[in-house]
């Protein structure tokens, strides 16, 4: 483990790479309204448009984890933080729809190696009572890019146009390498320990991973649902509430981007207390599995309020509404990678991450794109809001009844 200071140091650097991620990942929804005048798009094409980035963030994710555990989460986090903002700064050079969903599925393979690499991390790093609150800290870091970017995008739009926003946004996320690359002792400090494992493994007999086993964990299978169902909810926030807010509710632009940051300065703030209380359990002698389960619950429940929009007319309460729905929203994705650093097997925390991620993923692809028939067939976001409600509902149970008690799976099967 590293010295206190390194790992501050660590935890600020994750921090800051979260920031990035949370920006170029939503400025395209923050840009939707615009972009659909201009382009002359209509919101069911918009759907699809939103949902490219996650055809191959889903398809990535896997492959991501695997490259995490085999070449060190030191190299991946650094190609995937270059990758997408090189991709996210060419959205604004793109001038029909093609050329845009093709810059946004660059930033999808980009960002698909961020949550694996960082929950490796987190477990090589990090003792289980700290996990929670570690995790939680970084990943607050992608709200605060998601709280900032309504607003500099908004600014930045206004000022300029929405394609020097991405240009702009996406090259100044490059800056964030240079000092991975220099600021983390991943590499040469860790070298000793690595020839070290390698000499354990050697002596021990080999073993391989039976994928069958995961895919059909009863743990794996809990994890995998309820990282669908608060992904669906957590996406059609991210791409539809902007629009939401300006086509549904009336806001102005600006409005429209001061609104729709408080939500995720709420979630900035929520979020590390959760993981903050769930290790302060386990410290007061709960169980993991008490602790993290309540809290994770907990979280569910608060977010199913998103149905209650649908029965208000105030667009103030609306806001406060959505507010304590991305905070719960973004405790509950914290939770589940805290999970995924204890239920995986030694060496399988970034082949873990990247399955679960993948199906969380693919609630990305249709959250937006169905959002968007939605919309266009209804004229109203009613139906959108309460299936994904319903799908939290679902996920609650997923946690009490079919996730066991939390400890490493085993999924591994010694070769004779």
């Amino acid at each position: 483990m590293k010295s206190a200071a390194s790992q501050v140091k660590l935890v600020i650097m994750l921090f800051m790479a979260m920031v990035i991620m949370g920006i170029d990942r939503s400025s395209i929804g923050v840009a939707a309204p615009v972009m659909m005048k201009e382009l002359e798009i209509e919101p069911g094409v918009m759907g699809i448009v939103l949902s490219a980035f996650f055809w191959t963030y889903t398809l990535c994710n896997l492959p991501a984890g695997n490259l995490a555990d085999r070449l060190g989460a030191k190299r991946v986090l650094n190609g995937a933080v270059m990758l997408w903002s090189l991709a996210s700064a060419a959205t604004g050079c793109m001038h029909n729809m093609v050329g845009i969903m093709a810059a946004r599925m660059g930033v999808g393979v980009g960002e698909a190696g961020v949550f694996p690499a960082n929950t490796k991390i987190v477990a090589e790093e990090f003792p289980t009572d700290k996990r929670a609150t570690v995790t939680g800290l970084y990943l607050s870091g992608a709200r605060l890019g998601y709280a900032i970017t309504p607003v500099l995008m908004g600014w930045l739009i206004s000022q300029y146009s929405w394609r020097m926003a991405f240009i702009i946004t996406g090259l100044g996320s490059l800056l964030w390498c240079i000092l991975w690359h220099f600021g983390y002792e991943g590499g040469a400090a860790r070298k000793a320990e690595a020839a070290a494992e390698a000499a354990k493994r050697a002596a021990n007999p080999k073993v391989h991973i039976p994928w069958m086993k995961l895919l059909t964990n009863r743990c794996a299978l809990g994890l995998f649902f309820t990282k669908f169902a608060s992904d669906y909810l957590y996406y059609m926030f991210l791409t539809w509430v902007p629009s939401y807010l300006v086509m549904e509710r009336g806001f102005s632009l600006f409005k429209m981007g001061i609104y729709a940051s408080i939500p995720f300065l709420a979630a900035f703030i929520i979020q590390p207390v959760a993981g903050y209380l769930s290790d302060f359990l386990i410290r007061k002698g709960f169980s993991v599995t008490i602790a993290r389960k309540g809290i994770l619950v907990a979280a569910q429940l608060c977010g199913a309020s998103i149905m209650m929009v649908n029965f208000v007319n105030d667009p103030m309460i609306a806001v406060v509404i959505l507010t304590l729905n991305i905070a719960a929203g973004s405790t509950i994705g914290g939770m589940l990678f805290t999970l995924a650093t204890e239920v995986s097997p030694r060496g399988m925390t970034g082949t873990v991450t990247g399955s679960m991620n993948t199906v969380g993923a693919a609630a990305g692809i249709l959250a937006p794109t169905i959002t968007g028939f939605v919309v266009n067939m209804t004229g109203s976001f009613q139906l959108a809001l309460l299936s994904s409600g319903c799908l939290l509902l679902l996920a609650v149970c997923a946690v009490l009844f079919i996730i066991p008690a939390i400890q490493p799976m085993d999924l591994r099967k010694r070769v004779e």
